[in-house]
């Protein structure tokens, strides 16, 4: 068992573009990254969107190996859409997702399993049942194409102003059924404190998951602090990890300015997220 930190790979975003940023990230003990693109073009210039070649480009100069590709995501990509079209076209998206991570050099696809319900907006049961059958669907398919293409995907819980997704059991329940190794989850444990107690997430998400989100908050909104800044209690989550004898990656999905991240390095919180890693690792 080897839990290692990894490093989102924020690709289009004029304040992640220099190399050195992911340079930070290295000395922090991060291994490989998960690319993120900007959706809308790149910042420099929004006409122009991000293509395969900036992406490896982007992480060759980072110097760390791509591990997986974070999905398209949005109301327009909703795999638990109620529309059977809607959900066709989210799927569809998804597979073209894994043909380019396997390009990436990193054969995992984090996929959110719903879109962000309107403020104020209640899901009821009955459309509830609905949106986890219709993703329960689209995991499936996905499940199929990815045994095909030789890719996985990770289903991430998500924060609980998502139409579904914040119920860890659940979407834990559900990819046990399929009972495919090419679908998992992506366990966020950032999302779970938002919507609950994300020890007891991790526990339920445990047989599930192949790939980890962390970062921190306060337990109101999706901060993505780093690990220490927020409320989540970090020496339970390494224990909870070494339970499971977890064997992946962590990945920090944070997005601090280069000049904080520096500090940060400069502070010391390498050796934190170090002796945390240790914890993790350690013999039950």
């Amino acid at each position: 068992m080897t839990v290692r930190l990894g490093s989102v790979a924020p690709v289009g975003f004029r304040d992640f573009a220099d190399p050195a940023w992911l340079g930070c990230m290295r000395k922090l003990g991060c291994t490989s990254v998960q690319v993120y693109r900007n959706r809308n073009g790149n910042d420099d210039d929004p006409s122009r969107l991000v293509t395969p070649q900036q992406m490896l480009d982007y992480v060759a100069a980072g110097q760390l190996p791509c591990d997986s590709l974070h999905g398209l995501y949005g109301n327009d990509l909703d795999p638990s859409s109620p529309d059977e079209s809607a959900r066709r076209q989210a799927v569809d998206t998804f597979k073209a997702e894994g043909d380019l991570a396997r390009m990436l050099g990193g054969p995992i696809v984090v996929v959110h399993c719903a879109g962000i319900a309107e403020p104020g907006r209640s899901v009821s049961p009955d459309e509830a049942k609905r949106r986890w059958e219709q993703l329960t669907k689209s995991i499936r398919e996905l499940a199929d194409f990815g045994r095909a293409q030789q890719v996985r995907y990770a289903f991430e819980n998500l924060p609980p102003y998502h139409f579904i997704g914040a119920e860890v059991s659940e979407l834990a329940r559900r990819i046990q059924r399929i009972d495919d190794p090419f679908v998992g989850m992506c366990f966020d444990v950032a999302h779970a404190k938002l919507a609950g107690n994300p020890i007891q997430a991790a526990e339920a998400a445990a047989e599930t998951t192949v790939y980890v989100h962390i970062c921190d908050n306060h337990g109101r909104a999706d901060e993505h602090l780093m690990p220490f800044q927020g409320r989540i209690d970090w020496s339970a989550f390494a224990a909870t990890l070494r339970r499971w004898r977890y064997d992946g990656v962590l990945m920090l999905e944070v997005f601090p300015q280069l000049d904080e991240l520096r500090r940060f390095v400069d502070e010391g919180l390498g050796e934190k997220l170090a002796a945390f890693l240790a914890k993790a690792n350690s013999p039950i």
